[in-house]
């Protein structure tokens, strides 16, 4: 099958006899001459491959719909051999946007032409635009800090990790330090059957309100030391390791020398894959270089006011020699720096929607969950704010979307649940703490 003739005018004449690579000038349409005929340059790309075997050819598009319009885009033969040769670079979303983009560019020039009739100087002027982040914000933070005394110092916490009974519930996190000949976590130690049970059987048990640990230095370094723990426990259930070196987690292959593929659902599509290990191809000679990328972020907790805190997500590329042992660090920058300096802030952005949608499993909320009443809560929503400015150059403008999940049965019955917990959590306290008026 072919792409209809219909289809084939309606590309052209959106394309206006131009390629849509960003930044190529090329008119794919020479006229003819007195001597010779016209010359066509342009080639149909196909944003998904015809075969499921060619570039981008693993996307969930159904084959009869791979001739359509809605999957070519126009180009010149420079360009076409160049979005085929790093279909990780040029994937199918951001083909998608360029082909939109410059689809929307060509109305516009157009637009103006037949309205003008003239050419006419552009006038740049201040535009109200929503600038987006790469924060979360947290709508939920454990207020309550325990201790207790136990027999291991700061350095033995793997030993102490031994002495954990692992909860029932799969979902709960324990994310525990010790500090100066206690251990300190999450998780109210008065409940007899906590993961903690065994440190703190006979012991007294110290709450400590956590907005007092957040006005001295080194008790705020202590709570985010259990936060940082807790992003440990989230990435590490969502098959992530740890570069304890560069402060950043990144995906591992199931088996050396081999590329790891993922599944996940962004929001508003279906569930699609993309490629997180993988080793990149010389151009020229068609040979695998001497390292691979792997696919990483780096998270961290930030306080933005005496009450608020936000979770960032900083896209990374993790680089390793053979898929397993990493490249020296005087090694990584050169590379990592090169390949980041390609990606415009909609690319950022696009990576930020990744790491969220891949975190979340796709929900409005991710949910670290330290047992009854306490528990971190970060909303999938990215934050934003309204700016006036001069604006960004037209050739880069690009529609950003996709911001916000919806809440469905599942995910409001999972809230309701989160806040029913807190509520009897209250009361308990009242029972087991009678010692403290600060509720």
């Amino acid at each position: 099958m072919a792409p209809s003739q219909k289809d084939l005018r309606r590309l052209y004449q959106r394309s206006g006899n131009r390629c849509a690579f960003p930044g190529c000038k090329k008119v794919l349409d020479f006229p003819e001459s007195s001597l010779d005929d016209s010359v066509i340059l342009s080639e149909v790309a196909h944003i998904v491959a015809r075969s499921v075997n060619g570039p981008r050819g693993n996307h969930p598009l159904p084959l009869d719909e791979r001739d359509k319009y809605d999957n070519l885009i126009l180009l010149c033969e420079e360009h076409h051999k160049i979005i085929d040769s790093q279909p990780q670079t040029y994937s199918v979303e951001r083909l998608k946007q360029m082909k939109l983009e410059h689809e929307r560019l060509i109305e516009a020039a157009t637009g103006r032409a037949v309205e003008s009739r003239i050419e006419a100087k552009y006038h740049k002027e201040y535009v109200s635009e929503t600038l987006y982040s790469t924060l979360l914000p947290v709508l939920k933070i454990p207020r309550y800090i325990f201790g207790v005394n136990c027999d291991y110092n700061d350095s033995q916490e793997k030993e102490a990790a031994e002495e954990i009974v692992i909860p029932e519930d799969k979902n709960e996190m324990y994310p525990f330090i010790i500090r100066n000949g206690m251990i300190f976590c999450f998780q109210n130690l008065h409940y007899k059957n906590g993961p903690f049970q065994k440190f703190a059987q006979n012991k007294k048990i110290e709450r400590y309100v956590a907005h007092k640990w957040w006005d001295d230095p080194d008790r705020m370094h202590w709570y985010v030391s259990l936060l940082n723990r807790s992003l440990n426990k989230l990435t590490g259930r969502n098959g992530l390791n740890l570069d304890k070196e560069h402060h950043r987690y990144y995906f591992m292959p199931k088996e050396p020398g081999k590329p790891l593929e993922i599944k996940y659902r962004p929001l508003n599509q279906s569930v699609t894959s993309r490629q997180v290990v993988w080793q990149p191809i010389t151009k020229k000679t068609g040979e695998p270089k001497l390292y691979w990328y792997h696919l990483a972020v780096a998270l961290k907790f930030h306080k933005l006011s005496e009450q608020h805190w936000c979770l960032s997500i900083r896209p990374e590329f993790h680089v390793t020699k053979d898929s397993v042992t990493p490249l020296e660090s005087e090694k990584i920058g050169a590379k990592v720096t090169r390949k980041k300096s390609r990606m415009y802030n909609y690319d950022i952005l696009g990576e930020v929607q990744f790491w969220r949608d891949y975190l979340s499993h796709s929900e409005p909320r991710i949910i670290f969950n330290f047992g009854k009443g306490q528990h971190i809560i970060v909303s999938t929503t990215i934050m934003s704010t309204k700016i006036n400015w001069p604006g960004m150059p037209e050739e880069y403008q690009k529609p950003f979307k996709n911001i916000e999940y919806a809440d469905d049965l599942f995910s409001l019955e999972t809230l309701s649940q989160l806040e029913g917990d807190y509520f009897e959590e209250v009361d308990d306290y009242e029972e087991l703490e009678e010692e403290y008026d600060e509720f």
